[in-house]
Formats: C-alpha cells, sequence, structure tokens
C-alpha cells in the first residue's frame, strides 16, 4: 500500500473504522461515541477551510465547543461551557502558547489538537518535506511528538515503520527496532507486548528508559487507522500503565 493512497483512503473510511471498533472494543464504547463525533467534526472543518491560519478560523473552535457541550462528558462540558465565556483574544494566545509549548492539562490539551488538526493538515499537505529521511522523534511539520506507530509498505519502504504526530496526523519514516523515547536499539532491551487475539496492535516498551509507543502492523489489519485504533485499543495502555511504563506521547484523549 503506498502511503499517499493509503492517507486517501484513511480519511474516507475513519468514520466507518470507528463503527466497527466499537464492536470489537466494547470496553472503549463510549469513548469511541464521542470520538465519532469529534472526527465528523474534523472533517467537516478541514473540507471547509481554505485559510491554513487557524486564527482566522476561530468560528470552528466555538463550533467544537458546541460538540463537546452536546456530547462530551460532565468535565469537557464544563470547560468548554467556561471557554465560551472567555475572550476570543484570550482564547487565540492560549492556543498560541500550547502549540509553543505543547502542553496543557488533559482536557485543554484535547480541545486545541482536536481545533487545530484540520489546519495543520491541511499545512501539511502544501509543505515539501523528505519524510522518508526525516528519522526524527518530532513531526517536521509542527513539532509536537507522535503517539503511535505502525508498519506498512511504501514505495521506497517495504515493512517500514512510520511515527504518526498527535497534532496533525503526519507520517514519517523511523527506524523499526528503536526506541523513540531514548534511542535504544538494543533487541535484548526492546519488548512487544499484545493480546493473543489481537496481534496487529502491539507495545513496543523499552525496558531501559521504560517508555512505550503503540504498533500497529498494517499488514496484518489493512483496514486499521493508526490515530483511532489507538484509542480504541486503551485497554493495553491500562495494563502499561499498571506496570509502571510510560507513554512516549499520549494520544488526543490523554491516553
Amino acid at each position: 500500500m503506498k502511503i499517499g493512497i493509503f492517507k486517501q483512503r484513511e480519511k474516507e473510511y475513519a468514520l466507518e473504522r470507528i463503527r466497527v471498533l466499537k464492536g470489537k472494543y466494547p470496553e472503549a464504547l463510549e469513548l469511541l461515541n464521542f470520538y465519532e463525533h469529534i472526527l465528523r467534526y474534523q472533517r467537516e472543518a478541514y473540507q471547509s477551510i481554505k485559510d491554513k491560519d487557524w486564527r482566522k478560523g476561530m468560528k470552528w473552535f466555538y463550533r467544537l465547543l458546541d460538540v463537546c457541550m452536546e456530547h462530551g462528558n460532565e468535565e469537557i462540558f464544563k470547560r468548554a461551557e467556561e471557554f465560551k465565556g472567555i475572550e476570543r483574544a484570550v482564547l487565540e494566545k492560549m492556543i498560541g502558547d500550547f502549540i509553543k509549548e505543547k502542553k496543557a492539562n488533559p482536557i485543554d490539551r484535547f480541545l486545541f489538537l482536536s481545533f487545530l488538526n484540520p489546519f495543520y493538515e491541511r499545512l501539511a499537505e502544501g509543505m515539501d518535506i523528505d519524510k522518508e529521511n526525516w528519522l526524527k522523534t518530532k513531526c517536521p511539520v509542527c513539532g509536537f511528538k507522535p503517539s503511535v506507530s505502525y508498519i506498512a509498505d511504501s514505495q521506497e519502504v517495504e515493512g517500514g515503520r512510520f511515527l504518526r504526530c498527535v497534532l496533525c496526523n503526519t507520517d514519517w519514516l523511523y527506524n523499526r527496532n528503536r526506541c523513540v523515547n531514548c534511542g535504544n536499539e538494543d533487541d535484548k532491551e526492546i519488548d512487544y507486548y499484545y493480546q493473543e487475539d489481537n496481534k496487529a496492535v502491539q507495545l513496543q516498551v523499552c525496558q531501559r528508559c521504560g517508555h512505550y509507543i503503540k504498533l500497529i502492523d498494517m499488514r496484518l489489519d489493512g483496514l486499521a487507522v493508526p490515530h483511532v485504533d489507538d484509542v480504541a485499543t486503551l485497554v493495553l495502555d491500562l495494563w502499561a500503565k499498571e506496570r509502571g511504563f510510560v507513554k512516549f506521547e499520549d494520544n488526543i484523549f490523554g491516553l
């Protein structure tokens, strides 16, 4: 599967994929129901925005607040309601600070990532980046970290391991057996954990630094959507955290 074709198909298929995952992972049903609304919002925003400057598209942030107040849990509802009472200039500064510092409390982080994603996906499309030779652990488009990785075939690499940015969903090639946190490449210190009935989704755990990242093998499940399947398989993250492992970068929901 060529990466360009993969990305195009993925956009069209993400919402259908989430409906499939609801039946496969009932423990994540509530979260996936909410995520479905967020993905629908992001697709609408992506298709509508013409200017890549998020400041000129703040109406989409307020639209996101409406979605969260209608479909989110009590905590998200409360925070979205609070944001509606904040002056636009203050909101823009908060979002701008988040882009620079890449840190915020979990709910604000979720809101900012959800809002910014369509704008940065558009931005990424217009950038000429050699993603096959980037080989770093920060996104070449926005500088955020990857929250998930996957294995797939591209034109240049067969069975290559790609990292996916938590903000803009940009993918880039990375060494398959290297820890994303400390760079460890000792096979004896890199372990893989998975559920017996789902070997396509694994945790790559570095025993040297204690960090992990999820690894989705697209060759075993060609219909997977990495950032969506990552959210659905939260049971693996809970398992890892119970054992003291630390995720390299949390996904959009802070998991």
